[in-house]
């Protein structure tokens, strides 16, 4: 269980030593002894995990403290290379059980998207504000495949050109449903497909931004996964192989 996420700046603590247990600072913290990576172990150096995830989970667990029954956790999450994008989240952790204290990141809940091909860094402290140590764990390493199933890696500033049949566009216009118009004149997003799907030529041409077809894909991929349609998956393979993104995607959804 996870709520209530904030972004906030951790400057001048980045270089906080690992917690001492032994220190009778920490008296009274929940220190971290368990973390886990999207399910991998914490690794560093050549040997970091490479995950098919641009939404990966950060998971940790803490020492039981007595009486204690939440723990002020927070993670930092750092790019290690100079073009990586990352920021640093505040994030509560509750007691599961009755000696476990966890937490967890979930990238996915927040909708924030890591960078394919990019390799980043994360921490977390659960010490509570009483206590004036920091009580950070080891610094856990991990890359985002060049290439992930639930991500097509577009650019979302960018316009994409796609060329398909206009048989399939009519289909794809067919999933995604009539183009509504919203106060203020705009309209959904696929209306662009909607028009294409009414062309005379026998191929026409959709030109949307990197976030426009990473919904159509999306979409396409919630619609398969949620009815069981084969035919559905195909169309998404279609559009995500045309953008040069992977031909089988996923997009998070389940996909037999």
């Amino acid at each position: 269980m996870t709520c209530d996420y904030t972004w906030t700046s951790t400057a001048g603590r980045s270089n906080e030593d690992p917690a001492d247990p032994a220190d009778p600072e920490y008296a009274g913290a929940a220190l971290p002894t368990g973390l886990s990576t999207d399910g991998r172990g914490c690794v560093t150096g050549p040997n970091r995990p490479v995950l098919d995830t641009v939404f990966p989970v950060l998971s940790s667990s803490f020492t039981p403290v007595p009486g204690l029954t939440e723990i002020a956790s927070t993670v930092q999450l750092r790019g290690i290379s100079d073009r990586a994008h990352a920021q640093d989240l505040d994030q509560p952790g509750y007691r599961f059980g009755e000696r476990v204290l966890t937490a967890e990141l979930d990238l996915a809940m927040l909708g924030t998207r890591l960078r394919q091909g990019e390799s980043y860094r994360w921490r977390v402290r659960g010490t509570p504000p009483s206590v004036p140590a920091g009580g950070w764990s080891p610094w856990c390493e991990f890359t985002i495949a060049g290439k992930t199933l639930d991500d097509l890696g577009l650019d979302d500033s960018r316009g994409y050109d796609v060329v398909l049949p206009t048989a399939t566009w009519r289909r794809i216009s067919d999933v995604m449903g009539p183009v509504e118009t919203y106060v203020g004149g705009g309209t959904s997003a696929h209306e662009p497909i909607a028009i294409a799907a009414r062309s005379t030529s026998s191929r026409a041409q959709v030109t949307m931004s990197g976030s426009d077809w990473e919904g159509i894909v999306n979409a396409l991929a919630y619609h398969a996964s949620e009815q069981g349609e084969v035919s559905y998956w195909e169309l998404a393979d279609l559009v995500s192989a045309a953008l040069d993104g992977p031909p089988h995607p996923t997009m998070g959804f389940p996909r037999p």
